[in-house]
């Protein structure tokens, strides 16, 4: 490869990445046509109520006998974290007034934060009637009631394609006084029957190896019904006084904090390395753009303080991997021809490289598997900071210090020269 391929080349990916990078970072939805609006993957990370704006939403509680606050709180909270990712949502009670603060979601695709709110406050009390679903007519009586959650012991959620139909089901199965129950009202293996939720027919539930198979009317609705078997009836009735908008700023704060650090990292390589840190600028834009890809747009349950912490803990060891490689290769390129230095320094330290990150990676997926407001976010942030750190350490650096090879070899042959 000459000198001139490898400007040609850099120059080039430095368009890829900057033109990429501004559609990665646009803060608000940019309109074009005349239906359509563009959100960036920086503004679909759904961010805790510290990082963006909030519904403060308020409502008298009527509670059922021996239900108390803590009871009514365990399963709003639970609701939140099973179906949408929501951790720590403040959910509290002040001069007999139920509030709950409610980060807006930034999925503009999604549901807002009031369609949410109206799920998990529900009572949520599903019960499966003996009404066929041939029956266009359903009038809800307790008479036709043939199963309740205290029938079911076990609940998941699954969806199918049927030609161009995608069905959601939420499948539950039945106690062993659930299957006596269907057998007493004669519910058949395969018929089609009504289900309703707070005494109020929905859809379809199919009656299948022992099992309800319930039909949700999204996948969205299918979760809210599981939630509604795996953690109960609310046990009160809630209503709804007012929901408040709460401004919040300080996403553009942590935003600024980060990139400040980026910047630093960026003009440390470029100072410390010169022709060299090309390759490091390179790599860390290209991870970091990435990054935000895979938050925005492929999955993180909450972007919180916890999260905010491993993000910052991932870039520093990219940045730290990289330091620890580009110094051996700075060592040896002062006693050695440069393509031999680059090939002793990443040898030297791919061992080191690889053993960091395959640590990172596990702590990730187990810390991932931990459903809480501080596991979760912070083992998802780990595991997509330790596969692109590695790939920007371990393969991106590799290929841009050898395109970068070509401006030494001719440093090396002015100086043979002289």
């Amino acid at each position: 490869m000459t000198k001139t391929t490898s400007i040609v080349l850099l120059s080039i990916l430095a368009v890829i990445i900057l033109f990429v990078g501004v559609f990665t970072f646009i803060p608000d939805g940019l309109e074009y046509g005349n239906y359509n609006v563009y959100y960036s993957p920086l503004h679909l990370i759904q961010k805790s109520g510290m990082f963006t704006d909030s519904v403060h939403a308020t409502y008298q509680a009527k509670y059922d006998e021996d239900v108390t606050f803590k009871n009514i709180k365990s399963v709003i909270t639970s609701r939140l974290q099973s179906i949408y990712g929501y951790y720590s949502v403040d959910v509290y009670e002040k001069d007999g007034v139920l509030a709950i603060d409610m980060p807006k979601t930034s999925n503009e695709n999604n549901s807002s934060a009031n369609s949410i709110l109206s799920s998990v406050t529900q009572q949520g009390k599903l019960e499966i009637l003996k009404d066929t679903f041939s029956s266009s007519q359903i009038t809800y009586s307790e008479s036709n009631v043939v199963l309740t959650i205290e029938h079911f012991r076990r609940v998941r959620t699954q969806s199918y394609v049927d030609g161009e139909n995608r069905f959601y089901i939420c499948e539950a199965k039945l106690t062993k006084e659930g299957l006596e129950a269907a057998k007493k009202a004669g519910l058949s293996e395969g018929n089609l029957y009504w289900y309703a939720i707070d005494e109020s027919a929905v859809y379809a539930a199919r009656y299948q190896s022992g099992a309800m198979q319930i039909y949700g009317l999204s996948k969205e609705n299918s979760k809210v019904v599981a939630s509604y078997i795996k953690y109960g009836s609310l046990g009160a009735e809630l209503t709804l006084e007012e929901t408040i908008d709460v401004e919040n700023k300080l996403d553009w704060l942590a935003l600024v904090i980060i990139g400040v650090a980026i910047l630093a990292t960026l003009v440390f390589f470029a100072v410390r390395y010169r022709t060299l840190g090309i390759a490091a600028i390179l790599s860390q834009l290209i991870a970091t753009v990435l990054f935000v890809i895979a938050l925005g747009l492929i999955y993180l349950s909450m972007l919180n303080i916890v999260a905010l912490i491993g993000i910052i803990l991932v870039y520093a060891l990219m940045t730290a991997m990289t330091i620890y490689t580009f110094e051996k290769i700075r060592k040896y390129s002062a006693e050695k021809a440069f393509g031999a230095a680059r090939y002793k320094g990443f040898y030297d330290t791919y061992k080191v490289n690889l053993i960091v990150h395959a640590a990172v990676l596990v702590l990730g997926i187990i810390l991932w598997a931990i459903p809480t407001f501080i596991t979760a976010p912070l083992g998802t942030v780990l595991v997509y900071g330790a596969i692109l750190s590695f790939v920007a350490t371990f393969g991106l650096n590799r290929l841009f210090v050898k395109m970068l090879e070509p401006f030494y070899e001719e440093t090396s042959k002015s100086n043979a020269r002289k």
